[in-house]
């Protein structure tokens, strides 16, 4: 038997006929809408006034928030969420701390720096010990000078990309005071951007830009691969270019892109563009890109998966705050077969860089509550609840 998955994407009654041999038979199916029986509960929010966010990390009771076009890293105490309160920073030279990333386990964080006065960026190692004032343990340029847009955190190995060369670094930090290159990896192509990093299991997935998806084994592929000497699994690209980040969840890896207009401005609305490209790795050295999630007029940025929910959610630039059920096969138009659960405006109209413009950056769960950093407004913390159970406002 040969079997095809069908999606639906319009409400209708329709028939499937299935022929075999001299004999057909028919099934009548009538599409009905998707129902959702959660949705977002704001918990609490922290304004940023001064600064544009980039970034975040939490965990614990403390969040780490990266600034764009300013030289902070901000440290906010969340043990209570619906409060969460400023309680220190980190003042480096640099004019985009994009990327914040942290190991608690092996008590240091890491920092990324672009636009140093000098043009000597980097990455800075936090010491953690005391979560809510975190101090400078070391920094590392000696090889990655060009600055450094995102990194991944592996044990005591930091994998992060490299502006200046376009390839992926490794930098063991198990001595903190001298971390270390330990190995290194980038496409053959002399024009090459890498925008982002994601390792799962062994497996590392390289977002290349308008190279798009590239898939290394760092040790868990089964190609000879290993942490600090990884090989090539496989690659997928696609027209639209701008592969921004990746995310890898059962069979699939989602996929985001990136993509602003000319000469745009932080400090005005930006018209962003970009979606999320479902890629089907049950054959990683074969992938094949199955479905898509594209909401209208905006543009996608960061991810993260809830596991035991099945929902992805989106930092969706000028779309705000997503969630999508990802549940079942994936296949088609997400956005059209009605998977989207909910969705929030993070914009604020007061104490805000820029007022009454969403344009959320990153998103992550801990603890069962979904933590979202906006460019423009700050740090944002909800909750899933029952559909009709969020008070009124």
């Amino acid at each position: 038997y040969r079997w095809r998955v069908v999606t639906a994407e319009e409400l209708a009654a329709v028939t499937i006929f299935a022929p075999l041999g001299g004999s057909t038979a028919e099934v009548p199916i009538r599409v009905e809408p998707r129902e959702h029986d959660t949705e977002f509960e704001l918990v609490g929010h922290g304004g940023v006034a001064t600064a544009h966010t980039a970034d975040l990390w939490a965990w614990d009771d403390v969040a780490y928030l990266g600034t764009f076009m300013d030289d902070k890293l901000r440290v906010f105490d969340i043990s209570d969420p619906a409060n969460p309160v400023l309680t220190d920073s980190i003042q480096v030279d640099a004019r985009r701390i994009n990327d914040v990333t942290a190991n608690p386990e092996e008590g240091f964080a890491v920092m990324t720096r672009e636009g140093a006065t000098n043009r000597v960026n980097g990455i800075v190692i936090l010491d953690i010990t005391d979560p809510l004032h975190p101090t400078i343990a070391s920094e590392y340029t000696e090889t990655v000078p060009g600055g450094v847009h995102t990194t991944w955190i592996v044990g005591e190995l930091i994998y992060l990309t490299h502006n200046g060369t376009g390839d992926m670094r490794i930098i063991d930090v198990s001595d903190r005071a001298n971390p270390r290159e330990v190995g290194r990896w980038g496409i053959d192509n002399p024009n090459r951007v890498l925008h982002d990093i994601f390792v799962k299991d062994g497996i590392a997935y390289l977002s290349y830009w308008d190279d798009g998806l590239v898939i290394l084994d760092v040790g868990g592929a089964g190609k000879g691969g290993t942490p600090t000497e990884p090989v090539f699994v496989s690659r997928i690209y696609y027209p639209e270019g701008n592969t921004h980040t990746a995310w890898r969840w059962k069979d699939y890896v989602f996929v985001g892109d990136e993509i602003f207009p000319e000469n745009w401005d932080m400090d005005r609305p930006i018209a962003a563009r970009g979606y999320i490209h479902v890629i089907d790795v049950s054959d990683i050295e074969n992938p094949v890109e199955v479905a898509k999630y594209e909401v209208p007029e905006a543009g996608a940025h960061n991810i993260w998966i809830d596991d035991d929910e099945e929902t992805l959610y989106l930092a969706y630039y000028q779309a705000g705050l997503r969630a999508l059920d990802v549940s079942g096969e994936l296949r088609g138009d997400l956005y059209a077969q009605g998977r989207e659960i909910d969705r929030y405006d993070t914009s604020a109209s007061e104490g805000v860089a820029l007022p009454n413009v969403p344009f959320a950056a990153t998103v992550m769960l801990k603890d069962g509550e979904i933590y979202t950093v906006d460019l423009n407004s700050g740090l944002w913390i909800h909750r899933m609840v029952p559909t009709g159970d969020r008070p009124i406002s």
